[in-house]
């Protein structure tokens, strides 16, 4: 994390927030003048050998050096800092009161309060009428729902991205469903036959909406200090996933 391509002494005057590096998303940046790119998820998440513009990183590295744009990525820093994506997604959905799912102590050892977050619902609801509300706030296409329909619930798990590994910690905690990300039928099995549900929203969608809330915490910041920074979400991103 930090930054990946790019001057850390450059001058900034635009700046865009985007979930992926992609390379459509640095031309695009490129193009329109930007001077820095902060992403969630990384450009590089291993170390490079070496610069190669026939590959797709290599090809996105040059494009940034080329346009003189810079590249920053957050990834697990901003899922475990207070107020940080994972707090964003509870309040998104409504939770109350709170609190992390994972202390950062057993699988993700991250800073802050850890990875994921649970919550209470204002009132109980059953896990149908949930997952449509988590469908309608998180504007994606359809959810994937595993456990019963009916079932009654009022205190939630959430985890943006792929919540797969905190499965085991969801199963031990008080919570009984999980909303998250990339979730495999394993993990969907083992839920069900512990007696709760779990509501994989996918992973664009339980995080795309970081864009609009970091670029406007960005603005903010930079007003505060009185520097003359542009700053604008993203345009262009979508779910690489289409549901046919």
């Amino acid at each position: 994390v930090g930054l990946q391509v790019g001057d850390p002494n450059a001058v900034v005057a635009r700046v865009w927030v985007a979930l992926d590096a992609s390379p459509e998303v640095i031309r695009a940046a490129g193009t329109a003048g930007v001077d820095l790119l902060v992403t969630h998820h990384p450009l590089l998440f291993r170390a490079l050998q070496r610069v190669d513009l026939s590959t797709p990183i290599g090809a996105a590295v040059g494009e940034a050096l080329g346009h003189g744009l810079n590249v920053v990525c957050l990834h697990t820093n901003l899922d475990a800092a207070p107020h940080g994506l994972n707090d964003l997604l509870g309040r998104r959905l409504g939770l109350r009161r709170l609190r992390p799912l994972s202390d950062g102590t057993e699988t993700d050892r991250e800073p802050g309060p850890g990875i994921g977050r649970i919550g209470d619902l204002a009132r109980p609801r059953r896990v149908d009428w949930l997952a449509r509300e988590v469908k309608q706030r998180l504007e994606a296409p359809a959810v994937r729902v595993a456990g019963k329909a009916e079932a009654v619930v009022r205190c939630v798990a959430v985890s943006t991205g792929s919540g797969r590994s905190l499965v085991p910690r969801f199963l031990r905690s008080d919570a009984q469903v999980f909303i998250s990300g990339d979730l495999g039928y394993h993990e969907a099995r083992a839920v069900v036959d512990a007696g709760r549900s779990l509501i994989d929203v996918g992973h664009f969608h339980s995080e795309q909406f970081m864009k609009e809330a970091l670029a406007r915490r960005l603005a903010r910041e930079f007003a505060r200090r009185r520097m003359a920074v542009r700053v604008q979400a993203c345009p262009l991103e979508n779910d690489p996933f289409t549901l046919m």
